[in-house]
């Protein structure tokens, strides 16, 4: 058996041309895999003003639209600040806070959520969105996806 002795240079370009096609193939393989479960990555958020903690008394509702125009409920259970989306989980309808109860309801079919959001009665197959809240210094603060304009 004989051994077929190759160039350098020979050597130098199948090297190369082989670790480019291997880069070539890894950065597909990250594009492919982006493309195909693009809910993996979590959108980037910010944090947004909304009201000092005077404006919200405990058991009362403050609402508040996000950046993408999402109506938000920012309830004062006492203890904590809840924020929480007024959009229904059954059908989309808009949640009201009923503050004699301490409970959102949904007019459209008979729904309940307690101030965490939690389904209590109704047709509701899940709780509302909840999002991120913070206070610093007597301000509110609600962590929001970040709205991005997309150029052409």
């Amino acid at each position: 058996m004989t051994i077929k002795k190759i160039s350098r240079r020979d050597f130098i370009t199948t090297t190369l041309m082989g670790g480019g096609l291997f880069a070539g193939l890894v950065l597909w393989s990250v594009y492919a895999v982006q493309f195909l479960f693009p809910s993996m990555r979590k959108p980037p958020t910010r944090k947004v003003f909304v009201a000092t903690t005077d404006k919200i008394l405990v058991g009362d509702s403050y609402k508040f639209n996000d950046l993408k125009g999402n109506k938000i409920a920012i309830v004062n259970t006492g203890k904590e600040y809840i924020a929480l989306s007024t959009k229904c989980t059954h059908l989309g309808c808009t949640v009201i806070w009923k503050k004699s109860e301490n409970v959102f309801y949904c007019p459209c079919h008979d729904g309940y959520f307690d101030a965490e959001g939690k389904v209590i009665k109704g047709p509701p197959p899940k709780p509302l969105n909840k999002y991120k809240v913070e206070v610093v210094d007597q301000a509110i603060y609600l962590h929001v996806e970040e709205v991005y304009s997309e150029r052409v």
